[in-house]
């Protein structure tokens, strides 16, 4: 009986012994694994590492290499931004000097409506914190016109500044500026975003376009015969959600209409105007979305401007002028001449491959030979204005003078005398 307790007991332990050895045996396995995996990892870690190593003496070897080539480098990216630089947008408004009209409401009341306008809806002129300036709110829904602004000559300039509340809502209305044609004093209320008058010119701004971007949007529209003729929207980098305050100048020049908001010009549209007469300006919007949206208004001013000379230079390639004068059978300019000569230098120095002639003439007063000599000079001192005050190169320009032989109006009146007593300027095929 022992025996068999003996041998059993004997046979319990070589069992036990034998998965005690093959868990070890598996243990040791698994950690074989683990230093083989070990090992690998590092020499992944060591070859890693010298590759690494081996990419970053190569970029040290590159940098050495474009370090050297520095300098040749500056020189490439200043000449790339010196091209980048001569990108320019002409800023190239210029005001009215006759004033016909001008509103800044210091006649009207705090909380009041000015007593020079007419309006179909509801304002009141206000002041801010910081300022004593007075502004117009336009309340809401309607329309609002300056009754003393009732003259737009053919060359004209309008100037007003315009103010949003912060955060100006998508959903709110745009502001519109018309230029229309009335015939009766309630034709300014015939205007809107779904109806319109027979003429009209109509400019829109609004701070907030669509989407999340920081960045306004202004539109513009042509009606005639109470048809839309053409249309068209643009961004609004210089009036927008965070820039709510713009100065917007406006340029007639007979038909064509540019448009400057905040310096930047926005619309340069050849063939706005239409052969009617516009005598009304007119604000209007729809319902605003955000009831705390509100536009303001200030500082108008309508002028009188001068003739478009480089639309007829330019694009005509001719131009007459009797603007530039001259002291008293001298060649000496007048300082009255810098308007229309500013305008002359400006529309060579944005339209460099033009080359001129320019031609001086007189009238008949004096001896005919004089008069030759003086409209010469005359030419030849409008050639170096040019070329001193707005660097224009005198290969570009030729000289000659024709005295009194071409005259255009008759010598026997002051006013003919006037007109021969010209400077006209020829573009050079």
């Amino acid at each position: 009986m022992k025996t068999i307790l003996t041998l059993g007991l004997l046979l319990l332990v070589t069992q036990s012994n034998a998965q005690f050895f093959k868990k070890l045996s598996e243990k040791a396995e698994k950690a074989a694994e683990r230093t083989v995996e070990r090992r690998v990892e590092k020499k992944s870690e060591e070859t890693t590492d010298q590759s690494i190593d081996k990419v970053f003496e190569k970029k040290k070897k590159k940098d050495k290499k474009t370090k050297g080539n520095d300098s040749q480098n500056e020189e490439t990216n200043s000449k790339t931004e010196s091209k980048k630089t001569t990108i320019t947008s002409a800023k190239d408004f210029v005001a009215g000097t006759k004033i016909i009209a001008t509103e800044n409401f210091n006649q009207d009341a705090i909380g009041d409506f000015p007593v020079n306008w007419y309006t179909n809806s509801s304002g009141e002129i206000v002041t801010f914190s910081d300022s004593n300036e007075k502004w117009l709110k336009l309340n809401d829904k309607g329309n609002y016109t300056p009754i003393h602004f009732s003259k737009l000559p053919e060359n004209c300039t309008f100037e007003v500044d315009i103010y949003t509340t912060e955060n100006f809502s998508f959903y709110s209305s745009g502001l519109n500026i018309a230029f229309v044609a009335s015939q009766k004093k309630t034709d300014y209320t015939q205007w809107g975003d779904f109806k319109s008058g027979k003429e009209g010119v109509i400019v829109s701004l609004h701070p907030q376009g669509a989407g999340s971007r920081k960045m306004g949007v202004s539109g513009f529209k042509v009606i005639t015969n109470h048809a839309l003729l053409m249309e068209n929207n643009v961004d609004l980098k210089s009036f927008n959600h965070n820039l709510n305050t713009a100065k917007v100048q406006f340029w007639r020049q007979k038909n064509r209409l540019r448009v400057y908001v905040n310096g930047e010009k926005i619309w340069d549209l050849p063939n706005a105007f239409q052969e009617t007469t516009y005598n009304n300006i007119v604000f209007y919007m729809h319902t605003y979305g955000n009831p705390e949206d509100k536009y303001y208004i200030s500082n108008l001013k309508l002028a009188e401007a001068g003739a478009d000379t480089r639309h007829k230079l330019i694009e005509t390639g001719t131009f007459s002028t009797n603007e530039i004068l001259f002291d008293s059978n001298k060649a000496t300019i007048k300082n009255t001449s810098k308007t229309v000569l500013s305008d002359l230098g400006n529309a060579l120095k944005e339209n460099p491959s033009v080359k001129i002639k320019i031609i001086g003439h007189t009238d008949s007063d004096g001896k005919e030979i004089d008069n030759q000599r003086l409209s010469s000079q005359r030419a030849e001192s409008v050639k170096i204005y040019l070329n001193t005050n707005f660097g224009i190169e005198k290969s570009r320009m030729l000289t000659e003078g024709k005295g009194e032989s071409n005259p255009i109006a008759s010598n026997n009146t002051e006013e003919g005398k006037k007109q021969n007593r010209r400077v006209e300027f020829t573009v050079i095929k």
